[in-house]
């Protein structure tokens, strides 16, 4: 049987696909039958949007959150420290430059250039007196207004990481690397070495009101707990490769995020050309996120997972008045909290990439992002102008939107506006007029929507739940090629390489395979028809019993009541299913011409004279493609190349020498041949 894998494209419409669809999404009036719904009730559909003065919790309900202010600071890049003074003005730590910027109210201004790559944590000592830690030179920096003298410089330390003050707040302990060291620094800047691990690096350390010591690592993420000179226990050992802040609360219990990054990172490394140090994976912005972890360890050490994201890693950390914690995010800018029951909270969401610092207590404090460098001061909590605005939704194809319902605790006014384009652009409608209850949507037909709520009329309301209903556009399915053939007939794609010469051969099936493919942009559930017809005849008749529903694409047709001979067959896609009778789409496509072959070939001649044997082999409709010799009954059939070398048609010779497979003296050599649709015949002659 000979058969063709036939690709129908949209080019036999003088269409491309692009132009088609666009054709079909402007002209049509018609619409799918089945609605479909936004429903946005869960941290991670809430979240992705803009927040204003509101927060999201992982309990599904929107909330007055921060409202932040926006003090750009100048010259910098990230924000590894910062330090709040008595007169409420907040020192910022940040790099390439190894600047400690000062904010005042919402105006920022140098306070002290170490000259270093990154001023990476400063503290203040009980007499008032600022110290600050830098990257990479291993130095403690003394600073004032205008002024940074080095203080101390540490042995074999090229990074200080972190720093802490004992419990009488006159020294202080550093955490450095590349050797995994802690360092005692007395009040007049002697040091000794108080701890050293088998870790690159100490990168962050916390002492407790008690005095106990807490050091992170970078390496394995292990939290140590020192208990003295030279000892400690692991508290903890992190998933990941780093424990990047410690934190203690009032009653003892230790929190600390660690981040697992698939890789140590890299501390930082001079430029010889510019004599600076040029940022890394552990002090600039990492381009690809990691995953980060909240632990809490009670008094007695016992350890609790408060908080994991598989999306970014965490940068910063702090606890509030009342021990909650407060984390900032290494990628999106944001900040979320955690409470006892374990309620994620989406606090704040920063235009910037990354949160180097957050401080929030009674409501106040403030949230510093990196990338570009930005202080945020919390102006307050919620308010009339808190503004909650979704993510853009996409509904796949151009949509009629229905009522928009909502459930909350309190007074919110809901708009909407529509598009057409992923990002919202001037092509956007505008924002609609504010609904005060559920009801009907008035943005135009669009692709892509969003939802804004507005706290103006309750700042207490709480949004526990929006939901869209929308209908897409009803979009024809466009079969793109139908293929039919015998089964057991060897195929081939068209994209595939060429079968191996010699390959296997057909085996004759009664069964036709159908296959096609179908482009279905609306996602309409399908319903396909298939019709045949004879080569030289006009009807078509189907394939299907009446009763018969088809939904797959693909389907094997018994065709031993047929006769032999060429044809096609025509399959139909429709989307009844999904739509009433006046607005159902459909489009059919024919297969190539294929042959249905129940007939073997017959071989007309055979004969083996000395040690060469000749054959003619034809058939009805053929080709022959394949012609083998066995000897004495022995399944061992080898294959016998045709007189013009090429199996190509109904009728073919072998003229060959078998001296090598067929032996001196008498035997019985078997001949079998094979068409395309892999009906077989055998024959044998004896030789002498």
């Amino acid at each position: 049987m000979h058969s063709t894998l036939m690709t129908r494209t949209l080019g036999r419409l003088g269409l491309t696909a692009p132009a088609l669809l666009c054709l079909l999404a402007v002209a049509s009036d018609a619409r799918a039958v089945g609605t479909r719904t936004f429903t946005l009730d869960t941290l991670e559909k809430l979240s992705g949007g803009d927040l204003k003065g509101v927060a999201v919790a992982s309990d599904g309900t929107v909330r007055p959150g921060l409202t932040l202010g926006s003090t750009a600071l100048a010259d910098a890049t990230g924000v590894f420290s910062t330090l709040a003074l008595g007169d409420g003005s907040v020192l910022v730590g940040t790099g390439p430059n190894g600047k400690i910027l000062k904010v005042t109210g919402d105006q920022a201004s140098l306070f002290a250039d170490t000259g270093a790559l990154a001023v990476t944590s400063m503290v203040q000592a009980a007499n008032g007196t600022i110290y600050a830690a830098t990257i990479p030179d291993g130095k403690i920096f003394k600073v004032s207004q205008g002024k940074a003298d080095v203080f101390t410089t540490l042995p074999d330390a090229g990074h200080v990481w972190a720093l802490a003050l004992d419990k009488a707040r006159t020294g202080m302990y550093a955490a450095t690397g590349p050797e995994g060291k802690v360092f005692r620094v007395e009040a007049n800047g002697t040091h000794s070495v108080y701890f050293k691990s088998e870790e690159p690096s100490i990168v962050s350390i916390a002492v407790s009101d008690s005095g106990e010591l807490y050091a992170g690592s970078s390496g394995k993420g292990i939290l140590y707990k020192i208990t003295g000179p030279g000892r400690a226990t692991v508290l903890h050992d992190f998933a990941g490769e780093e424990v990047k802040a410690i934190a203690i609360a009032k009653n003892g219990a230790v929190y600390a995020i660690g981040n697992e990054y698939g890789e140590i990172p890299d501390p930082p490394r001079r430029s010889p050309s510019a004599g600076r140090a040029q940022p890394s994976a552990s002090t600039g912005p990492r381009v690809k996120p990691g995953k980060g972890t909240l632990m809490r360890f009670d008094a007695s050490g016992r350890p609790e997972k408060m908080m994991h994201h598989s999306e970014f890693h965490y940068l910063s950390l702090s606890l509030d008045e009342r021990g909650q914690a407060w984390v900032g995010t290494g990628a999106e800018g944001r900040v979320y909290t955690v409470d006892e029951g374990h309620v994620v909270t989406l606090a704040a969401d920063t235009d910037e990439r990354q949160v180097g610092a957050v401080a929030v207590a009674g409501g106040k404090g403030y949230v510093v992002s990196g990338d570009p460098a930005v202080f945020h001061r919390v102006l307050g909590q919620g308010g009339a102008d808190a503004v909650w605005t979704s993510k853009v939704l996409d509904a796949g194809l151009r949509a009629k939107f229905g009522h928009v319902s909502w459930r909350s605790a309190g007074a919110l006014e809901i708009s909407t506006r529509s598009g057409n384009t992923q990002n919202p652009d001037a092509t956007w409608s505008a924002w609609s007029n504010p609904l005060a209850a559920p009801g009907a949507v008035t943005s135009p037909q669009g692709r892509y929507v969003q939802l804004r709520a507005r706290w103006g009329r309750d700042p207490r309301a709480v949004l526990s739940e929006i939901t869209l209903p929308f209908v897409t556009d009803n979009l024809r399915p466009v079969l793109l090629e139908v293929s039919a053939a015998q089964k057991g007939v060897l195929q081939r794609d068209s994209k595939e390489a060429l079968p191996a010469s010699g390959g296997e051969v057909p085996k004759h099936d009664t069964a036709v395979r159908i296959s096609w493919k179908v482009e279905n942009p609306d996602n309409d559930p399908l319903r396909y028809r298939i019709g045949f017809r004879k080569e030289g005849h006009t009807a078509w008749r189907d394939v299907l019993k009446p009763e018969e529903t088809l939904s797959k694409s693909d389907y094997d047709w018994d065709t031993t009541a047929l006769s032999e001979g060429r044809y096609r067959v025509r399959v139909e896609a429709s989307d009844e299913a999904a739509n009433p009778p006046d607005q159902v789409l459909k489009h059919s496509l024919e297969s190539d011409v294929f042959v249905i072959d129940h007939t073997p070939p017959v071989i007309q001649t055979l004969a083996v004279a000395g040690r060469r044997l000749r054959a003619r082999v034809t058939d009805g409709l053929g080709p022959i493609v394949r012609i083998e010799v066995a000897v004495d009954g022995k399944n061992d059939f080898r294959p016998l190349s045709p007189t013009d070398g090429v199996f190509d048609t109904a009728d073919e010779t072998v003229d060959s020498d078998v001296s090598a497979i067929v032996p001196t003296g008498s035997h019985l050599v078997t001949v079998r041949a094979f068409d395309a649709a892999g009906n077989m015949v055998t024959r044998e002659v004896e030789t002498n």
